[in-house]
């Protein structure tokens, strides 16, 4: 990386406590690569409460970025220094945490430790174990298959990673994947939701292969004083929030994942009002939720639905995906509850039980509550794009509200194959299908009103009460 160096003593010559810091400063025009940030800090001349939000946010930006090219990385460090004032933040999966502004003059002995991490401290991996063989750089896991037995497992091309939950998929050389996820605590776990499954013999799910629990944001956080809570006005009150750039005072920024991970699912920008939620808590909530690092090995393999050859093959394994969805929900009593296109693979089905489509994360599902009367949830969880109408309005999740995510799904497979914008109404939607694929129109019609039924004259979005297979039935028989 091209720059210059610089060694910094600073201290309190009193204490005779005393800090080198070498600096490498980035020349204006040169790249950066977030994969090789260790980590975040910001340099200011001053620093004011009223500024905390703008700087606040530029942090979590660079953040970001830095957890979308090193994936595995448990936690990153980050300061922000403004003259002598120092306030030290730990961003992990769970949220951010600060030590308050301190003068490091004051503190040195807190600017020191703050400085002299290890490789564990730093939140780097250590479960994945990296070496050179032939030449080449590999990576490998060992941890205990389903039967008890140690196994070793190398870690071939990242596949998919996640934003939102911080997963993290791998290809391996036995037709398995690894996942690596920070699971909400306080939800069944997906490898209790794949085992009962497997009990109860569901169809067209992954099955598992070897799992390890790895640490928790529990873990990580022990030691540390949680005293308040940073309270967040409206973003409307501080014009400068909407001038905030990625860039660095003229650095360009080159990601790695920008370049090289098409598969990489990026989370939604959402927007809450202050009336609903003006701090970063309400009264009574806990400060923070939980969450659980794991590592989770499935099988078998398979492509994700995107990468479908033709309209045979997208039908096909669209429609098994909508079978394996049934048997989960009718057999297993469990509703998927994130159905999205890296949550649909395409399989072989001679490896896969004759199912040409099958799904894979249940993170998120949950055990069925068919008979429960609709109500609204705390929050929304999922694939925002793809999400029913009613979901997006706090409504409890439903099995056919994951139809209608399979049903978006199909048009936006069919859409993306088209260059340019498309229109926001159904049947501008449909004139605009690529030639190749106009001749899905009525099947895409069948299923609309399937799903969102006529009754005098208006359109009716509910989940109807009554047997499942009212609606998986037909859904299934028009995609054959």
């Amino acid at each position: 990386m091209p720059g210059v160096e610089a060694l910094l003593s600073l201290g309190n010559p009193n204490l005779k406590l005393w800090a080198n810091v070498r600096v490498t400063t980035i020349e204006a025009g040169s790249f950066y690569e977030y994969k090789n940030i260790l980590v975040v800090g910001e340099q200011k001349k001053s620093c004011g409460k009223r500024r905390f939000k703008a700087d606040f946010l530029r942090l979590t930006r660079y953040m970001r970025n830095v957890f979308a090219d090193q994936p595995t990385r448990r936690f990153v460090h980050a300061f922000l220094l403004c003259a002598s004032k120092m306030e030290l933040w730990i961003f992990d999966w769970g949220g951010a945490n600060s030590s308050g502004f301190f003068d490091i003059h004051e503190k040195a002995d807190m600017f020191a430790r703050a400085l002299g991490y290890d490789t564990e401290a730093m939140g780097w991996d250590t479960f994945i174990e990296r070496v050179i063989e032939g030449g080449r750089k590999k990576r490998y896991i060992t941890l205990n298959d389903i039967g008890g037995q140690a196994t070793r497992i190398r870690l071939d091309r990242a596949i998919i990673f996640s934003h939102y939950r911080g997963t993290t998929c791998y290809t391996t050389e036995n037709n398995s994947v690894v996942k690596f996820a920070w699971a909400l605590g306080k939800r069944t776990s997906e490898v209790e939701h794949l085992t009962q499954a497997k009990k109860i013999k569901v169809k067209g799910v992954a099955e598992i292969v070897a799992h390890y629990r790895i640490t928790t944001i529990v873990e990580i956080r022990k030691g540390l004083q949680f005293l308040k809570l940073y309270p967040f006005l409206n973003g409307g009150d501080d014009p400068s929030l909407t001038s905030i750039s990625t860039n660095i005072r003229g650095y360009k920024r080159k990601s790695s994942s920008d370049a090289t991970n098409k598969t990489v699912s990026r989370s939604n920008k959402k927007q809450r009002s202050d009336s609903q939620k003006p701090t970063l808590s309400t009264p009574n909530e806990e400060l923070w939720e939980d969450r659980i690092y794991s590592c989770l090995v499935i099988s078998p393999a398979g492509r994700v639905i995107s990468e479908f050859t033709d309209i045979k093959q997208l039908l096909e394994s669209m429609r098994d995906a909508i079978k394996a969805h049934q048997s989960l929900f009718v057999t297993g009593n469990i509703l998927h509850g994130d159905i999205s296109p890296n949550n649909i693979i395409i399989m072989d089905p001679e490896t896969a039980d004759g199912f040409k489509g099958m799904l894979i994360d249940l993170d998120i599902a949950k055990c069925d509550e068919r008979h429960t009367q609709p109500k609204r949830t705390r929050q929304i969880i999922g694939t925002i794009q793809f999400m029913a109408i009613k979901v997006l309005h706090n409504i409890n999740h439903t099995y056919c509200h994951d139809l209608e995510s399979f049903f978006y799904i199909i048009l936006y497979q069919i859409a993306i194959n088209k260059e340019g914008d498309i229109s926001s109404t159904f049947r501008r939607i449909l004139e605009e299908f690529p030639e190749k694929l106009k001749v899905l129109e009525p099947l895409c019609w069948k299923i609309r009103d399937i799903l969102f039924p006529y009754y005098e004259n208006e359109i009716i979005i509910r989940t109807p009460e009554g047997d499942p297979e009212q609606l998986y039935r037909p859904i299934i028989a028009a995609c054959w």
